[in-house]
């Protein structure tokens, strides 16, 4: 508390205050920690999930969903929401940003995966191809889902036919025009 604080003052100017203790951040985990601050004054920020107090991912790397509205109405997603998930978790969703918008981008930070993306349609059951979503090497439209892949890591395609010789089942994206066969022999 300022040791001259005028709670009758008509007008409130904190730069006037005095302390007898010198004011700062006082916990050691915020990214405006200071050292010299004998008491603490609500000052204190913190890094947002997943990221250090300089921006950067504390483990992967970071991504985005780019958000694209309809050209001509700029309306944001017209209510459509998305859902990165790897495996049966929800790594993240959105939009964070609700409001009328041309383009829009959500920032996070992912460990390489094949990540599976839905994209809900929007308001009334609305599906459009002029609303995209990007993420990863995948574009998604309203109403879509499908998969994403992220780093070296990511999406494996595959031959997946059993009677090829190179038939891989842990395929996330079959692909059978990458099979190959034995030649057989015969008149």
């Amino acid at each position: 508390t300022a040791n001259n604080a005028n709670f009758d003052a008509d007008i409130s100017d904190n730069s006037l205050c005095t302390y007898d203790l010198v004011q700062g951040c006082m916990d050691v985990t915020a990214c405006n920690y200071d050292e010299a601050a004998e008491e603490d004054n609500g000052s204190c920020t913190y890094a947002a999930e997943g990221f250090d107090c300089a921006g950067n991912c504390l483990s992967g790397s970071l991504q985005s969903m780019v958000m694209n509205s309809h050209p001509t109405y700029n309306d944001g997603t017209y209510g459509a929401t998305y859902t990165i998930s790897l495996g049966d978790e929800v790594i993240a969703s959105g939009p964070s940003d609700g409001g009328n918008w041309a383009t829009s981008t959500d920032a996070f930070c992912l460990e390489d995966g094949c990540y599976e993306v839905a994209v809900t349609a929007g308001l009334f059951g609305y599906t459009s191809s002029l609303y995209t979503f990007e993420f990863g090497d995948g574009s998604f439209t309203l109403g879509s889902t499908g998969l994403a892949s992220i780093g070296e890591n990511g999406c494996i395609t595959a031959c997946t036919d059993s009677t090829a010789n190179n038939a891989n089942f842990d395929a996330d994206i079959s692909d059978n025009s990458l099979c190959t066969y034995d030649l057989v022999q015969g008149c």
